[in-house]
């Protein structure tokens, strides 16, 4: 063990370079013939105006396909995080994530995740949909209007954008007068809708008063947006040598001081002074998720691929990663922190949808269950899931549990052997968890 003093010495600048690599027309879903997206780019003199504006200073904007004008989905794309200013740098000059110049009406984001048009799988299908692209690399948090030192000049503005692009919907589309209005986004931008649900269902109210309407019904459905489990990241370097010890704090702390100003849940920030913790641990979605009120259905996978290949330097990880494998002993204990932290939410907020395969994917396969891929945990669907807690108010949460199948290699969270599934009344682990 004499190496273990440069394996600690190492771990910041370890996970610094890790975090690179991510982060029918009587039933109200009935399937539409579907329009094409466009692309509106907020004008010059507004963005700069507001501060809505990707890395390089470009303006921001959306994508926009109306169909019905009282059904909304706002979605937030993901694309990592924006950490070492070299990262930053390449996004700005080199790519869509960091500029808007490299953003086109021919290249637009049909069949992605809730925006597909043309599926029975999806249940947003007939709604209109607006699709923000992701060049502000702050996992939709930064609130600066100008450069970042720290960043050579660069800019992050992605609460600004969200807010900017809500406005302008308000003032050039049926948007403010929207009976429904549904936030989602994946990873990065999962990360988003797990902090702006309640600020946007405040912010949609507010332009809806403004036009003389009734605030809508909100929701929120963030996609593989769960950065951290509690207790996580553990690198696998150190787990395969006994350790348990996470990174603490490191990119909250990164969050909330290089993207500096920074959004944040105003809920979980008066939290941290009731409860005297950091304000920065609200950037954890582990820590601030039991200050959302907005109803929530949370959509995961119990395996997430980039947290524990990329993120936890598992490189030898994989589904076919045994139980006696170190590999496969750490996917396991990911998989535990997963299903407690999961198991914290259903305590806290007992009416949250859940929706948790026991797939190794971090949100590629989720894009495919709206598509064309029926996805089903205990015989319910991915949509029938989101139709029975978004229309009728049931109680859904389903963790799916895959000990042992052969079609479903995937491992458990726990042992097959344990009896249980993590959440309190849960039968054998062999079985998917419903409540």
């Amino acid at each position: 063990r004499d190496f273990l003093p440069h394996l600690f010495a190492a771990r910041a600048r370890m996970a610094r370079l890790v975090v690179l690599g991510m982060l029918g027309a009587s039933h109200p879903f009935a399937v539409f013939a579907a329009a094409p997206f466009t692309l509106e780019l907020f004008p010059k003199e507004l963005a700069e105006e507001r501060g809505a504006q990707c890395l390089d200073h470009s303006p921001a904007g959306y994508y926009i396909r109306v169909q019905d004008p009282q059904r909304w989905v706002v979605f937030l794309e993901g694309g990592g995080l924006c950490v070492e200013t070299v990262d930053c740098i390449i996004r700005a000059v080199d790519s869509p994530t960091g500029s808007s110049k490299y953003w086109h009406n021919h290249t637009t984001p049909e069949n992605n995740h809730m925006l597909t048009e043309d599926s029975p799988l999806n249940p947003f299908a007939n709604w209109s949909h607006v699709y923000l692209p992701y060049c502000s690399g702050d996992t939709w948090l930064g609130n600066s209007k100008g450069p970042h030192l720290t960043l050579l000049g660069l800019q992050m503005s992605g609460h600004l954008i969200l807010e900017t692009a809500l406005e302008r919907l308000a003032n050039t589309t049926a948007f403010a007068k929207a009976t429904e209005v549904v936030l989602g986004g994946t990873s990065a931008g999962g990360i988003g809708t797990f902090h702006h649900a309640d600020w946007f269902a405040e912010k949609v109210g507010q332009l809806a008063a403004a036009a003389g309407a009734t605030a809508p019904r909100v929701a929120a459905f963030p996609v593989e947006g769960i950065f951290f489990p509690a207790k996580f990241p553990v690198l696998y370097p150190e787990f395969a040598v006994g350790l348990r010890q996470p990174v603490d704090d490191f990119f909250s702390d990164w969050v909330t001081g290089v993207f500096s100003p920074t959004w944040m849940h105003a809920g979980c920030l008066q939290g941290a002074k009731t409860k005297d913790f950091e304000e920065a641990h609200c950037f954890d979605i582990s820590v601030m998720f039991e200050y959302i009120e907005t109803p929530i259905f949370v959509l995961t996978n119990q395996f997430d691929k980039l947290m524990i290949h990329d993120m936890g330097i598992c490189l030898s990880c994989d589904v076919e990663s045994t139980p006696t494998s170190t590999a496969g002993n750490y996917m396991r204990f990911f998989g535990q922190l997963m299903d407690q932290t999961l198991a914290h939410f259903h305590a806290a907020r007992p009416s949250a949808g859940i929706f948790a395969t026991s797939e190794y994917h971090h949100d590629e396969n989720f894009n495919g269950f709206f598509r064309d891929h029926e996805k089903k945990i205990s015989g319910v669907s991915l949509r029938s899931a989101i139709e029975r807690w978004y229309f009728h108010g049931e109680t859904t949460v389903l963790l799916e549990a895959t000990c042992g199948d052969a079609a479903h290699p995937m491992p458990c969270p726990r042992e097959a052997t344990s009896g249980t599934g993590g959440f309190e009344g849960a039968s054998s682990f062999r079985d998917p968890l419903v409540f």
